[in-house]
């Protein structure tokens, strides 16, 4: 059931990007676009990983595959539920509606027909703080010839257009965003609507420190007092001197009875 719901989900959101049927028309004769995004080597679009609460690059691409130069381009991005788009550029107007928040930028920029391939520089979009991975479905983004969106009211009249109920598009309030020449693939058939990956990834969790090992005791080396306890033989150094001091006593003990005998026999005498 649920990947029945996110079939449908993606359904409404590629039906919802392509609901443009004037530009649609006018675009057919005008220089014609490829929207690019990095692949892998089996030709998917690559997933840009990102954390809740952070922001990341994501690379939109173009190239001018038709036969007429563009003076200028025209880009239209729309980020959808837990994919937030931050309002960095002044030269894009930014509006929502609902859950998707977009934004249309003009770059002032030739694009001659067959001149390469490009990336908006610098891009990046952000995760919300609580995102889930199954709320991040891709992000969305199509080329227009800044001449015909010029004609037809410009980028202004159409983020009102895009705007929500109640809702007033507005300017980014950072720099300007620009094209940067970058190697892209072209695939085999193209087209001006895109689409580009983020991945939600969980940080690894932070080790718990284990408790520090007690430290064990000191054991009291010192002797225990004599007495009529009694107690542990005295070896060492300290067994040595009561050696020494018992055999001198013994000595002087046994000089001092022969000393005695000597007076006793001279005195009977």
């Amino acid at each position: 059931m649920k990947m029945y719901l996110r079939a449908l989900g993606a359904a409404a959101m590629t039906a919802g990007a392509l609901t443009v049927p004037s530009v649609a028309h006018a675009a057919d004769d005008a220089p014609k676009f490829a929207a690019l995004t990095e692949r892998d080597e089996s030709g998917r679009a690559v997933s840009y990983p990102i954390r809740q609460g952070e922001s990341t690059s994501v690379v939109l691409g173009v190239a001018n595959v038709g036969t007429a130069a563009s003076a200028g381009v025209v880009v239209n991005v729309r980020t959808f539920n837990d994919v937030d788009l931050p309002r960095t550029f002044t030269n894009c107007q930014y509006y929502v509606d609902s859950n998707l928040e977009g934004a249309w930028c003009e770059i002032d920029q030739e694009l001659p027909a067959g001149s390469g391939t490009y990336a908006l520089s610098p891009f990046q979009v952000a995760a919300a703080p609580a995102a889930q991975a199954d709320r991040m479905p891709a992000i969305v983004f199509q080329w227009f010839p800044k001449d015909w969106i010029d004609d037809n009211g410009g980028i202004e009249e159409f983020a009102k257009k895009d705007s929500g109920q109640g809702t007033t598009p507005v300017a980014g309030t950072g720099g300007t965003l620009s094209l940067a020449a970058k190697e892209l693939p072209i695939p085999a058939e193209t087209n001006r609507l895109g689409f580009a990956y983020v991945k939600l990834v969980t940080p690894p969790a932070t080790p718990t420190p284990s408790p520090s090992a007690s430290v064990p005791a000191t054991p009291d080396t010192t002797p225990p007092a004599s007495g009529s306890g009694g107690g542990l033989p005295v070896t060492g150094a300290d067994a040595a001197t009561l050696g020494i001091a018992g055999g001198g006593l013994l000595i002087a003990g046994a000089v001092a009875f022969l000393v005695a005998r000597r007076r006793r026999a001279r005195f009977t005498t």
